[in-house]
């Protein structure tokens, strides 16, 4: 590709160069997205069409040049090099860097959440196969704009410490890296919506818009992309000439008026798109040099230990889903179906420590977590590399929650000696350990040492604060007005205390599993762990006055797996948590073909409303042209011919829905 300096705008591709472009991309082995995508992403096109498209025997094809073959998340993705309009692209909303400005639906009570992010699928075609092509359902084409407009502004706000103004940079230097994006679909009550969001370049894509004066919403939503480029680029071509300096904005402008891309047009795998080109995203924001946020960093590398797993088969999709915060805890086999608000996020957050901590004998998890974690190989696991493992168990389970808490909480939960050899845990659920920790020490321990801090961080009762003079200021209790000095104390001395008041401790564990369900704030407890029969809430404040610090009894040392070899002594070793699905029932089956019956009866629904509309537009444009009548005889008796073929075979096929020996309804 070409990098010739610009003097002007280019003109944008006409429909029919769209078309051709379109067609000779369906041609070509390899590209699977679908048709919709791909119009609107060449809209953009700012380049000669005969340098994308080759012709063999007679049929045009994309360049094999311009193709490249690329393997993230485990899985292999085209990528189709092309230059395009500097205002093509959208922001993503499911950037890592801003993750914890979203609700997940990892959290059993986000259903109210102002921002919640809806589970993202894949796109499938008329016929229900999966495209290169991620979808969306929204409630409405404004709340799409609103949450890729706050995508854009949360971009300011999670730059890290970046070390020169991107936007001057565009303008003197031009953008040198090409953006990657890929095609995402928002379903609305108004239609669909096709945008091409920037998975890596979301900064560079904002500055562009924001240098070109462009709304990347109203491009969104324009009902003819092409006129909208048109009269944009006639705007900016004027402006060009009025200027008269090589400073002046529009000139400046022009560094980035047409820039390099790449677009994800084909998967090996599409129900794994979105995992392929989030890894991307993810690498870029482990070991990030602005500096992320730690909550946003250190989900990035849970989820890239996850990743890890899933492509070599430890776990589904489904518990990918479900550990990585894209899809609900009730997808989960283990999952109780009435399950509450406290046991699904206990059960996710036990299963990220099993992964986090996989059992000696475990020699599949146990290689691929150091390496993801990047330990070195032949090094015993010390006290760094579980601080940073605990780190991002941290911040991964906080996804189940309304806010993310300081993934330092769980520091020193987990010893070094139980990293090694792996966490044994009872198999108990949260709530089951709460019905008998007043009596059983080991159920005790296991809510002090692996739920305790969470909790308190959720409820904010108790922080990682290590100490600071800047850290002190805190909520204030009893109506008291400003702030309040707290205890410098880290979460240690928090759970000694609370191990020091064992029924207080049991008291107020169980009021915060009750104040999860309720969607509360916990209650104040006494001495006898009963709730506060007036309703105080606990705060900070209180909480250190009930706990005091440097009062506490140091927590036991956790009984840790023993070798393979050595017989298990204490409390029961820790069982895989993931195991083989058992084959489907006929019950199952029956439920799943159903459900597929339903999926095609709606898909043809859609498809019979979108006939209408064609046929009814057809009619209007031949009208408009003269055309009388719109169809010849012979097409339009074909046509009604094999739509009633079809409806005959639609009333045939439905009516082995019917109970045997019932006939037909009058």
């Amino acid at each position: 590709m070409t990098d010739q300096p610009l003097c002007r705008y280019p003109d944008p591709p006409t429909p029919d160069t769209i078309d051709r472009l379109v067609e000779a991309a369906l041609a070509t082995d390899g590209i699977n997205a679908p048709r919709e995508a791909l119009t609107a992403a060449f809209a953009y096109i700012a380049e000669p069409i005969d340098l994308l498209i080759t012709d063999e025997r007679g049929r045009e094809r994309i360049n094999p040049a311009r193709l490249r073959s690329v393997r993230a998340g485990g899985e292999a993705a085209l990528e189709l090099s092309v230059r395009l309009f500097g205002c093509a692209g959208s922001t993503w909303e499911r950037n890592e860097r801003n993750d914890t400005c979203w609700a997940s639906p990892a959290d059993p009570a986000s259903a109210t959440a102002k921002w919640l992010l809806p589970p993202i699928d894949v796109w499938r075609g008329p016929t229900g196969e999966p495209t290169a092509a991620l979808s969306t359902t929204m409630t409405s084409i404004g709340r799409a704009v609103e949450v890729i407009g706050r995508a854009s502004d949360l971009l300011a706000e999670g730059d890290g410490r970046r070390g020169y103004d991107l936007t001057a940079d565009l303008l003197l230097n031009g953008q040198e890296d090409p953006c990657l994006l890929v095609a995402q679909n928002y379903r609305t009550p108004e239609g669909d919506f096709w945008a091409w969001p920037t998975v890596k370049g979301n900064n560079r894509t904002k500055s562009r818009h924001q240098i070109l004066q462009t709304d990347q919403t109203a491009l969104l939503t324009a009902s003819d992309v092409t006129t909208a480029l048109q009269l944009w680029t006639a705007e900016r071509n004027a402006e060009l000439e009025q200027a008269d300096s090589d400073e002046h904005p529009a000139r400046l402008a022009l560094q980035v008026a047409v820039v390099d891309a790449r677009l994800v047009v084909g998967c090996t795998k599409p129900e794994l798109l979105y995992q392929t080109v989030q890894a991307g995203n993810r690498r870029d924001h482990i070991h990030a040099n602005l500096g992320f946020t730690a909550s946003n960093q250190d989900r990035a590398i849970g989820r890239r230990v996850l990743e890890e797993y899933r492509a070599t088969g430890i776990i589904d999709d489904t518990a990918f889903g479900v550990l990585a915060g894209d899809l609900p805890i009730t997808r989960l086999r283990e999952c109780r179906r009435d399950a509450g608000v406290c046991e699904q996020r206990d059960l996710r957050c036990m299963l990220l420590l099993a992964q986090f901590f996989p059992v000696a004998g475990d020699n599949r998890r146990r290689p691929l977590i150091r390496k993801a974690m990047a330990e070195p190989q032949g090094e015993t696991l010390n006290s760094q590399h579980t601080t940073e493992r605990l780190r991002a168990y941290s911040a991964l389970c906080s996804v189940s929650w309304p806010e993310a808490w300081n993934p330092r909480v769980d520091d020193k939960t987990v010893p070094v000696i139980n990293a090694r050899a792996g966490v044994a845990l009872s198999g108990k659920s949260a709530v089951e350990l709460l019905a008998i920790a007043h009596k059983d020490d080991d159920a005790f321990d296991e809510l002090i040492r692996y739920r305790a801090p969470q909790w308190l961080a959720a409820f904010k009762l108790a922080d990682a604060d290590r100490g600071s003079m800047g850290a002190q200021a805190n909520r204030s209790g009893d109506g008291i007005l400003g702030p309040s000095t707290r205890a410098r104390r880290g979460i240690p001395d928090v759970l000694a205390a609370m191990n020091a008041r064992r029924a207080q401790a049991v008291g107020l564990l169980r009021e915060m599993a009750e104040a999860m369900e309720e969607g509360r704030g916990p209650r104040r407890v006494d001495a006898f762990g009963n709730p506060d029969g007036a309703g105080k809430p606990a705060d900070q404040a209180w909480f250190d006055d009930a706990f005091p610090k440097g009062t506490g009894l140091r927590l036991p040392r956790p009984p840790y797996t023993a070798s393979p070899s050595a017989p298990a002594v204490g409390r029961q070793v820790q069982q895989p948590l993931f195991r083989a699905a058992p084959p489907p029932s006929d019950r199952e089956l029956a439920d799943t073909k159903k459900a597929g019956v339903r999926y095609l009866l709606n898909q043809i629904e859609s498809l019979t409303k979108d006939l209408v509309t064609r046929i009814d537009d057809a009619r209007s444009h031949a009208v408009a042209a003269g055309m009388s009548p719109t169809w010849e005889a012979n097409e339009s008796e074909r046509l009604n011919v094999q739509a009633g073929n079809i409806v005959e075979s639609l009333k045939h096929a439905v009516e082995g829905t019917r109970p045997p020996g019932e006939g037909p309804r009058g």
